[in-house]
């Protein structure tokens, strides 16, 4: 009897052992579907349901992170982020020591790692969060060497590649520091990898494709990406998550028709997270379409707006709708709040930062015309600055803004000469001012002989703009300048 006894209570303790698992089953899949939809409620409840039938499903408990992280991402409260990392460590209790043998182990751990990372450098504690992140890529490469043909490995291992090789200035000493080495381009060949091996996997499809499209915006080159967000599933496209990129893709790629037509196609809750982020690019695609209905978004999104992230940007945006409907004084207000509220960690605050804090009140229809360079609206461009020739004030930052305005005119047009003339213009006017346009007037003008192949000439103007570079200006220009030096 005893025997007997003992026999059930191996077999009983080896069956618990056998379905202590990572199963990425039909619930997950589903779920992650609903996180593509941003119905990240209705995600978090299909994972409860799921954890409750299977408790040792370690996936889920991953997956149930990543539903919080897209919440933090778009809109989180410091107290919100220590509930985060207070489930991330709730979670580890749960799921450390379980099913090491299986290759989602250290792939799901490595990735919740890095997600407590991110959060953390954004919410202030940046040695945490760099070390917590050293940890997570340390996982990443012991998986790598463990299981070398699992697929989700490539996911990371691309990420980390190209993230890495973007990090903002204020955390670039961590590369060294940690004795860290990346390939920005076998990262984006490892991610196209990842999505091949998983395109007809549901859930997973959309997620292989984000990381895509993330990776093309961290570096700054969108239109890397732009054909890839048209080509996706139906089933992947008309998900919230990428009907938002597709339309945000087309915006940063100066098509702005196209992403106010794609937005208007989306449906989502008004009531929900959807509408955080959708709010906020509306307000930014109206802009530049010098839409007065891009009030309503901008102060929509201001008013969810918990986080300190982007309020600086958002608010810059703001006073620029105010100044184009002529009142200064609510633009000198918003640029106060720019200056004294937010926080500077991300590259668009810091952008608009630069802005609110110029020397010289910007002319109005300057800012029209950028606007409208930055859309695609190039008659709009020509009748605006023909508004500006027929009078404005004699300040100096005027002149050389207008002969870099209408360099970028002529070089969207494939104008080469004239272009080039209104560059070095902008150069010869501006490269002993403190002001941007000259040394993004350089990196231009190696863009253009780099297209006309002439290889020489295209490398000593990247080299002239990173000379004009100073830490102030926008983060694109040098960053730019370098990889395109690079690449020659």
């Amino acid at each position: 009897m005893t025997k007997i006894i003992l026999s059930f209570l191996l077999l009983l303790s080896l069956s618990q052992k056998a379905i202590a698992v990572y199963d990425v089953n039909e619930n997950c899949k589903k779920a992650w579907m609903l996180v593509m939809d941003l119905r990240v409620d209705q995600a978090k409840k299909l994972l409860a349901e799921e954890i409750r039938a299977n408790p040792e499903n370690y996936y889920a408990y991953y997956l149930d992170q990543t539903c919080n992280v897209f919440k933090l991402l778009i809109n989180s409260s410091d107290a919100e982020y220590e509930a985060f990392v207070k489930n991330f460590e709730k979670k580890r209790e749960i799921m450390d020591g379980k099913d090491e043998d299986s290759p989602y182990y250290l792939s799901c751990y490595a990735e919740m790692e890095l997600q407590v990372s991110v959060f953390s450098v954004m919410h202030g504690a940046q040695w945490s969060g760099l070390t917590k992140g050293y940890a997570a890529y340390k996982n990443v490469y012991r998986n790598i060497e463990r299981f070398p043909a699992f697929p989700t490995n490539q996911k990371l291992d691309g990420f980390f590649n190209v993230a890495i090789a973007n990090l903002p200035p204020f955390v670039k000493w961590a590369i060294s520091f940690f004795g860290v080495k990346v390939n920005m381009q076998k990262g984006f060949r490892t991610l196209n990898q990842y999505y091949e091996t998983q395109k007809n996997v549901e859930g997973l499809n959309a997620e292989a494709a984000l990381y895509m499209i993330l990776a093309a915006k961290i570096n700054k080159t969108p239109e890397r990406v732009y054909e890839f967000t048209k080509s996706l599933d139906p089933e992947v496209s008309k998900t919230f998550i990428h009907s938002y990129f597709r339309a945000n893709i087309a915006y940063r790629t100066g098509r702005n028709e196209e992403a106010l037509k794609t937005l208007q196609q989306i449906t989502h809750d008004e009531n929900g997270i959807a509408d955080v982020i959708y709010s906020y690019l509306m307000g930014k695609v109206l802009l530049r379409k010098l839409d007065p209905r891009a009030e309503h978004y901008l102060k929509r999104y201001l008013s969810h707006l918990e986080k300190k992230e982007y309020l600086k940007e958002m608010n810059y945006n703001l006073g620029i709708f105010y100044l184009l409907q002529g009142s200064r004084e609510k633009y000198q207000r918003q640029c106060e709040i720019v200056r004294n509220q937010g926080m500077d960690l991300n590259e668009r605050d810091r952008e608009a930062l630069y802005d609110a804090s110029l020397d010289y009140p910007p002319n109005v229809n300057l800012v029209k015309a950028r606007l409208s360079l930055d859309g695609g609206y190039l008659e709009e461009f020509q009748k605006v600055m023909k508004s500006f020739e027929t009078g404005h004030e004699k300040i100096y930052a005027y002149d050389i803004e207008s002969h870099y305005l209408k360099g970028r005119y002529e070089a969207m047009l494939k104008n080469n000469n004239l272009a080039i003339a209104e560059f070095k213009k902008t150069i010869e006017l501006g490269e002993d001012e403190d002001y941007y346009f000259a040394c993004e007037a350089a990196l231009r003008l190696g863009k253009i002989y780099q297209e006309m192949g002439q290889k020489t000439l295209a490398g000593d103007w990247y080299r002239k703009s990173i000379k004009l570079y100073q830490s102030d200006y926008y983060e694109y220009i040098e960053d730019k300048a370098v990889k395109a030096l690079n690449s020659l």
